[in-house]
């Protein structure tokens, strides 16, 4: 009931749309405005948009801010030439110190020409007058102003007005009793000077020196108009009860153009305000509230803004030539709504309505078909009721009714077919296996069905489906272009041209969002505007065909969304209708925020001029670098960000395909450059590249490409000739190593063979000396086997007792001299290794003595020779226990061999040298030439030199242990007969 009331009160109002969107940036929007105060606001010859602010000179490309510091802050507004590329603000406390905004960068400078801001004449300092608006104040200290035309100069003071023609000196008077306060209420257009006077409502215009009134109340002259002029933009606004208007110079008369209603524009308390019309943006600049843009869009936004009732529209037909309506009962139009009928149900589902013959409006609630009656300006209505029918949607082909009755059970549908509009004559039906979506006319002999499941081709004749032509895609809309061409929209596929009943997919935008395209209308160019869940899009249908037909062809999207005056990006689809054309050409479609009006050729697509994209900026390691056709850094480089500047460029940079590549030779990809609008160079190899830049600047999608030199510099340790001076001394020293490591080889090797050679004489001498020794030992064991084997044969040819007793002992006493000897030949081979251990445990000297005496005493008592041991019995020593035994046992043993029926004297004592042990024996004693032999066998150095003469092996042996033992031995004549042998353990002292 509540909302019966409401709208039945809205049926007598009319509610206004609006046909603009707006952003602020400051006033704690947390936007990238780095404070809350712009002063004056200006468009350079390139396109950017500057603003004075007290924390700098701001530059706006239409999606960032660029903030220049200067150090003459804070600046006074701005003057100059746009056409001449010279932007002036001087300093406020200074008319000399300025800041220039040239080649798209401000730099600090001083100004000569005092012409600029000040002017003397006649003893009078005249300060230029060039921007007018309600907050400028007028000092008091001034009391004297100049405005400057192509026409001469007008000098304005507390008196009158003077007018000074161009080149010339002289002065006329134009108008006396003037006072410059009412210079608040001045502009210009061009050589035009109008100054309105609100108390007599007139308006004062002076041209070249003459003066004229306009004696008509307007707009100009209105009490609560406010007067914002800029002479160096040269434009002029007018702003009275919220309404903003524009003024030009028509015929030489100012004259009003409407911009835009906007309430709080006296709240926000504007104090600058710049239009761009090409773009239609309004500027709005204030002290404390940041920057307010305006997107005067030709997109018209139709709300009915009922309280607490949501603007998400869908289904609506074409009312009047410039207006639909829905099942609400709300007329529609661009700028306004109105209610055509009250509607008290609750909405169950408001995306289907259509006309039937009469023009009666019908549409479907819960199982009703509600028709509103043309007679009665719709206010009536009746009702086709469908018992236990879940009704979904309402279509018409031609003359018949079509009705889809969807089944929550089984989620199948029925598709009904009625021959007149009173839904009586029912001609049939059809079950579809998913819910149907939409339903299209081919001809009187087909049609299609699109369903969750698929496209389906449908007999008119027969109501059978004759062709399931699309499978596994859920069609949301089918659409005939006027070419007679077929398409279909998707959930969540894309849209499709259909081609002799064959479905080809179209490209998708570069955001993808045509995925989930709506629906489409063509305008009379023959290109399509699709709506979205994200935009709305505009393409060339002969692209598209294009496409279809060689698969290869280049097809650019445009998409409009808030950026360009839509209030949402939302489109709503699945309905029937989807979208309208109205008869004054207008488009209606349907979104979360309303219906969205707008005529196809106010639209504009804008792209970048081709003079308009800069490539002169970039950050090395986070730091500024300004260039110009050439970037050049070093190659250490972390990162590198080169920014492509396109200036006022509000639409979405995909629109324009922008994309960059580093060239190097090797075939790159492009890559998309997104709202950032930079491209990284990666880590690259020093040298030369070129950073190609393209994009398309029209609708019609051919490419613009830039190119920028890019040089790496490389360091020193990169260059070529660094590299080849490394490879050469790489070479060399590769030369080097190698010579070195063969002359090291060479060297090695002669060592190895001299070695090898050694060893080689060693084994041959050790060979000849092991042949030797064995030739010794078998000379030297011979005779105790021969003795023995006498005895033998003795004793077997006696058989005398006592005889045979002598035989026996003497057998055994050979034999234990013979196993005694062999004992001592097995140590003497384990002492003549080299690691064998010299030095041991201490013990008595005598002892080892008297054990060879023992030994020995049996074999000598044969011979009638009596051995006795005289040695010092408290001698010691800790030279090897073995060496000493094996030397004294062949000492004792050589003396036996040659002494008979003597005495042989063994003794060992200590003396001034070591300890000296002595052998004396009676026997035959050796030669002169033996005992030089042995002398000379001690002095040599090694075994090498050694020549075996056959002498026997024991003097040997001991010879070869007593060098071991570093010891000394010396052969004397014993007199009258025999030999003593002396043997002198150095160095070592009687413990």
């Amino acid at each position: 009931m509540k909302l019966f009331y409401i709208i039945s009160l809205f049926s007598s109002l009319y509610v206004w749309s609006q046909n603009y969107s707006s952003i602020w940036y400051g006033n704690n929007t947390g936007t990238d405005l780095p404070q809350s105060t712009v002063k004056d606001i200006i468009k350079d010859k390139y396109g950017f948009i500057w603003f004075n602010t007290n924390s700098g000179i701001l530059r706006y490309d239409g999606k960032q801010f660029l903030l220049y510091k200067s150090n003459n802050l804070p600046l006074r507004g701005f003057w100059g030439s746009i056409e001449k590329d010279s932007i002036v603000m001087t300093a406020t406390d200074s008319y000399q110190d300025a800041t220039i905004i040239s080649k798209r960068i401000p730099k600090d400078t001083k100004i000569k020409n005092v012409d600029a801001s000040l002017l003397p004449r006649n003893h009078k300092i005249y300060s230029r007058f060039y921007i007018s608006n309600p907050a400028d104040k007028y000092f008091p200290n001034v009391a004297f102003y100049y405005l400057k035309t192509n026409s001469g100069i007008y000098y304005f003071d507390n008196s009158l007005i003077e007018f000074e023609k161009q080149k010339d000196s002289k002065k006329e008077i134009v108008l006396e009793n003037f006072h410059y306060n009412d210079l608040k209420r001045a502009f210009t257009h061009g050589d035009y000077v109008f100054i309105t006077d609100p108390k007599k409502r007139k308006t004062m215009r002076i041209y070249k020196g003459k003066i004229s009134y306009d004696n008509d109340a307007t707009l100009y002259n209105d009490p609560q108009s406010k007067i914002f002029w800029y002479q160096t933009s040269e434009q002029v606004f007018i702003i009275n009860k919220g309404n903003i208007y524009q003024s030009k110079l028509i015929n030489g008369k100012p004259k009003l153009f409407f911009l835009v209603k906007y309430e709080n524009v006296e709240k926000d308390f504007a104090t600058t305000i710049f239009y761009d019309e090409a773009y239609g943006k309004l500027y709005f600049g204030t002290l404390t509230k940041g920057l307010h843009i305006i997107n005067l869009s030709k997109f018209y936004i139709s709300q009915k803004k009922i309280p607490f009732v949501n603007e998400v529209v869908y289904a609506a037909l074409p009312f009047s030539k410039s207006s639909v309506i829905t099942e609400e009962g709300i007329e529609y139009f661009k700028d306004t709504t109105q209610a055509v009928f009250p509607y008290r149900t609750i909405i169950s589902d408001n995306r289907s309505i259509a006309y039937d013959r009469f023009k009666n409006i019908l549409y479907q609630s819960e199982n009703k078909i509600q028709r509103r009656l043309i007679k009665s300006g719709y206010k009536k209505k009746d009702s086709i009721v469908f018992p236990n029918a879940g009704l979904k949607s309402l279509y018409k082909r031609g003359k018949e009714n079509m009705l889809t009755i969807f089944n929550d059970k089984s989620e199948h549908t029925y598709l009904y077919f009625f021959e007149d509009d009173s839904f009586n004559k029912n001609k049939g039906k059809m079950l579809f296996p998913s819910v149907v979506n939409t339903v299209m006319d081919i001809n009187d002999e087909f049609f299609y069905v699109g369903c969750n499941d698929g496209l389906y081709l449908i007999s008119v004749k027969t109501h059978k489906i004759v062709k399931r032509i699309v499978k596994d895609i859920a069609i949301k809309e089918i659409l005939k272009t006027k070419d007679g061409n077929f398409w279909f929209t998707t959930y969540g596929k894309g849209f499709y041209l259909l081609k002799n009943n064959i479905g080809i997919k179209m490209p998708y935008d570069r955001g993808g969002y045509l995925a989930d395209a709506h629906t489409f209308l063509e305008d009379r160019q023959s290109n399509l505007w699709i709506s979205s869940n994200n935009g709305l899009f505009k393409v060339s249908k002969n692209k598209l065909l294009n496409y279809a037909q060689n698969k290869d062809g280049f097809v650019n999207y445009f998409r409009f969304s808030t950026e360009d005056g839509l209030t949402n990006n939302e489109f709503n689809g699945s309905s029937n209708p989807n979208a309208n054309i109205l008869e004054n050409g207008e488009f209606v479609f349907p979104s979360m925020d309303g219906f969205v009006f707008f005529k196809p050729e106010e639209i504009k697509c804008h792209f970048p001029k081709p003079d308009q994209v800069f490539i002169e900026r970039a950050e090395v390691d986070d730091v500024s670098v300004n260039f110009q056709n050439k970037l050049s850094f070093e190659s250490n480089y972390k990162t590198v960000e080169v920014y492509i500047d396109i200036p006022y460029y509000y639409s979405d940079i995909e629109n324009i395909y922008l994309e960059a590549k580093l060239d190097d030779g090797k075939n790159n990809k492009w890559e998309r450059i997104k709202n950032n609008r930079k491209f990284v160079i990666a880590k690259v190899s020093p040298g030369n590249y070129n950073l190609l830049v393209r994009y398309i600047a029209s609708e019609k999608g051919n490419f613009i490409y830039k190119k920028i030199a890019v040089t790496i510099e490389p360091k020193f340790y990169e260059t070529r000739f660094f590299l080849m001076f490394v490879v050469l001394v790489g070479i060399g020293t590769l030369i080097l190593i190698v010579r070195l490591r063969t002359n090291f080889l060479n060297k090695e090797l002669k060592e190895t063979n001299k070695t090898l050679d050694i060893t080689k004489d060693k084994l041959k001498n050790e060979a000849e000396y092991q042949q030797k020794l064995v030739q010794s030992i078998s000379h030297d064991i011979a005779s105790p086997i021969k003795f023995i084997s006498f005895l033998s044969q003795q004793l077997r040819e006696t058989e005398d007792p006592t005889i045979q007793k002598e035989y026996f002992d003497g057998i055994y006493n050979s034999s234990e001299q013979l196993y005694k000897f062999t004992s001592g030949l097995k140590a003497y081979t384990e002492l003549y290794k080299e690691d064998y251990v010299i030095q041991g445990e201490e013990y008595v000297l005598y002892d080892v003595i008297e054990e060879k005496v023992l030994l020995f005493r049996g074999i000598a008592k044969q011979n009638g020779t009596i051995i006795d041991n005289v040695s010092n019995q408290n001698v010691t020593t800790r030279i090897n226990r073995d060496i000493i035994g094996a030397i004294v046992h062949n000492l004792i043993d050589n003396a036996v061999k040659h002494t008979i029926e003597s005495d042989i004297v063994v003794s060992a004592q200590v003396v001034d040298d070591g300890i000296e042990i002595e052998i004396q024996d009676g026997g035959s004693g050796m030669t002169k030439e033996q005992r030089d032999y042995y002398s000379d066998l001690l002095k040599k150095v090694t075994n090498e030199e050694w020549e075996f003469k056959n002498y026997g092996l024991g003097l040997h042996m001991v010879i070869q242990l007593v060098r071991k033992i570093n010891a000394t031995i010396s052969f004397n004549e014993n007199f009258p007969i025999g030999t003593i042998v002396k043997v002198v353990l150095n160095n070592t002292k009687n413990i």
